[in-house]
């Protein structure tokens, strides 16, 4: 097996852990902190947090490119960003929802059955 340098998944991680942030704790609520604190209206918050998550994902997609790591480091790192987003939705999301609960709930199984075979095969012995 190929010697996996941490550096690409430690940093593929943080910006993982960063973007679930932005997704979860941006809050554009009346009462949230960018419409009290900077007197935004509610179109300018919800402009500030896509912005925000569209930024953070677009340096995840410059790292995962043009960071230069083997390609174990690399498989790695999208395997660890995938069950932190999987983790994160699964977590977070609130399935009670009649409109889109079963379905969410739906492709979150199906996301963690997708985890599982991928940690199985980047932890599988190589024959």
């Amino acid at each position: 097996m190929s010697s996996v340098q941490p550096t690409k998944p430690i940093a593929s991680a943080i910006i993982t852990l960063f973007w679930l942030a932005c997704f979860m704790f941006i809050d554009t609520s009346p009462n949230g902190f960018l419409q009290t604190f900077f007197n935004d209206s509610e179109t300018e918050a919800n402009a500030w947090k896509w912005g925000a998550i569209i930024l953070v994902g677009l340096i995840w997609l410059v790292v995962q490119l043009f960071m230069d790591a083997p390609g174990a480091s690399s498989r790695l790192a999208l395997v660890i960003s995938g069950s932190i987003l999987w983790l994160g939705l699964l977590i977070f999301y609130r399935f009670q929802d009649p409109a889109y609960g079963g379905t969410v709930a739906f492709f979150t199984l199906i996301g963690g059955m997708a985890v599982v075979i991928f940690w199985i095969r980047y932890l599988a012995d190589e024959f």
